[in-house]
């Protein structure tokens, strides 16, 4: 019996790969589903080496993270940014010509050598045998440069679940008449003008996109030769897309047979809350509302005035206990995924001398387990600054929620949860203390809100394997197969030119159809009152000939 376990156990593990991920996003968020993934596949047998800007904060075994210290501290100065702040004022966060420069200055500090070792992360990954190389479909072109360098089939995880482009440039049609672009505030359900703004901003994205990977093309070429091709040519062939989008929650969309959507695959039911997170719930009069403005937004650079009003408001809820994440004091130390170390701040937090008089009925902490919280039964309700994986969590949990978008996709999505009835959506440019307390207190009290959310759930929920299966199953198929033509859109195959003609073609149908009504109609308009005009001039006539006879 032994023997017949052992030798099961050695058929196991000779399957087993080595598969490489690389994320160049610019906030932790982005990390999430890769490590969700990693997880799933090291239970089957796989190594995963994971590189991204952000050191480990847990210890995987099977996991091996390389975090190259100066693309750690790149983005690190990058994002040291006042996201709120910039958003009150209506203004852009960073200027958009140093937006522009992200992926090819970034590129550069992951591809350069360390300054101790003067060992570059390629060289390092060169010496290591790969199976597969799994990129992030937001910012991929760097990772495209690293994956021709290893001679790797890949796939894309597009993290950002209403990102088209990397779609579109593995052949997948984009329908811009319908397709909100991910950096508006728009739904499918638009206007004239709003589809006129939405495929102009497509038009404009790819173009920037364009001229951003061409400066990408370059930091590729001085550090691999002149012989690395364009990262738009590598991406044709990309094996395989997991999306992370649902239909629910990201809009319906075709998709070619190469696309699998894996919207949360990070989203697990809750476990038991520490003793004292547990007694604040317990302890609540009326419930508890929970307030986290994701990982891309930090509470310490926020702006006074705005602290303030939410003070305000959290002590006007005073019958509401209100655990809010506070990350300017996080702690530094490793924790285990299974069970995280909650830093705890109620009331005596570091960040007292920043924010001061805390309400009583405040809860702050450096870390907290968001799902867990999101997953009890006397959470209220959800305010959040719209990213995407906290809308995951929050219609998995069945969880209404306040969106307070701040930049990225935050507006899209907060647009799309507004208009399915389980959220509402506050600008910050207009917000006022009244605003947020009657928000908050129409999202608890109105059952509409409730019950749009837990329908939502339902569907969510209701798919033949989950998630998780799915992107696992995906990945195994490109391992065993290695080549997926089959599956890809001879789309691909095309001249940049021919591509534009399609999709232009595609895309502009509607749009030359509505012109050409628009001057028809300009035409019959333009004709009924110049027959209306000489008409009058004809009257004045005879009426002015019949006065001189008189």
């Amino acid at each position: 019996m032994n023997f017949i376990f052992v030798i099961l156990i050695a058929l196991k593990l000779s399957h087993a790969e080595n598969i490489l991920m690389i994320t160049m996003g610019g906030t932790k968020s982005h990390k999430i589903p890769f490590w969700e993934l990693a997880n799933g596949l090291i239970k089957r047998g796989h190594h995963i080496t994971f590189v991204s800007g952000f050191p480990a904060d847990f210890h995987m075994v099977g996991l091996k993270e390389m975090t190259p210290k100066s693309l750690v501290n790149y983005i690190k100065n990058f994002t040291d940014w006042d996201l709120v702040g910039a958003r009150l004022d209506n203004k852009a966060p960073i200027p958009a010509w140093k937006a522009l420069r992200y992926p090819a200055e970034s590129c550069n500090s992951l591809l350069e050598p360390d300054a101790e070792t003067g060992v570059a992360v390629t060289d390092e990954l060169l010496t290591q045998k790969f199976h597969l190389a799994i990129v992030d479909g937001a910012f991929p072109e760097c990772a495209l440069g690293i994956v021709h360098r290893l001679s790797l089939p890949f796939m894309f995880i597009n993290t950002v679940g209403f990102y088209t482009g990397s779609l579109a440039i593995a052949g997948n049609p984009i329908a811009y008449a319908v397709t909100p672009h991910v950096f508006t505030a728009l739904t499918q359900t638009m206007d004239l003008w709003q589809r006129v703004q939405n495929y102009v901003t497509h038009i404009l994205a790819d173009l920037l996109h364009m001229y951003y990977t061409n400066q990408v093309h370059d930091v590729l070429i001085a550090h691999f030769g002149s012989s690395v091709p364009h990262p738009f040519t590598i991406a044709h062939n990309v094996s395989f897309i997991l999306q992370n989008g649902h239909a629910i929650v990201t809009n319906p969309r075709p998709l070619y047979p190469n696309v699998a959507e894996i919207a949360c695959m990070h989203c697990r039911p809750a476990v038991k809350l520490s003793h004292e997170l547990e007694e604040f719930f317990e302890t609540a009069p009326a419930g508890v509302i929970f307030f986290s403005m994701g990982s891309s937004v930090k509470p310490a650079n926020m702006p006074e005035k705005f602290r303030n009003l939410l003070l305000k408001v959290f002590a006007r809820l005073s019958q509401y206990h209100i655990v809010w994440k506070w990350d300017e004091h996080s702690s530094t130390k490793t924790r285990t995924m299974e069970a995280p170390t909650i830093l705890s701040m109620r009331n005596t937090t570091k960040s007292t001398h920043i924010i001061t008089d805390i309400p009583k009925n405040v809860y702050l902490s450096g870390w907290l387990p968001q799902q867990d919280i999101l997953g009890q039964r006397k959470l209220k309700a959800f305010i959040t600054h719209g990213g995407l994986l906290s809308m995951y969590e929050a219609i998995y949990h069945g969880v209404p929620m306040v969106m307070l978008p701040v930049f990225c996709d935050h507006d899209v999505n907060a647009a799309k949860a507004e208009q399915d009835g389980y959220a509402i959506r506050l600008s910050l440019e207009i917000i006022t203390a009244d605003k947020l307390y009657h928000a908050i207190l129409a999202i608890i009290n109105n059952d509409k809100y409730k019950r749009e959310i837990n329908e939502k759930r339902q569907l969510l929920l209701d798919q033949m394997n989950t998630p998780l299966d799915t992107a696992v199953f995906w990945t195994e198929y490109v391992l065993r197969h290695q080549d997926t033509t089959h599956l890809l859109s001879p789309v691909r195959n095309m001249s940049i030119l021919k591509v534009c003609i399609l999709f232009f073609s595609y895309n502009c149908v509607g749009f030359m159809y509505v012109l050409g009504i628009f001057i028809i109609l300009k035409k019959i308009l333009h004709y009924a009152f110049a027959t209306t005009a000489n008409t009058q001039t004809v009257s004045e006539r005879l009426k002015r000939k019949f006065i001189k006879q008189c």
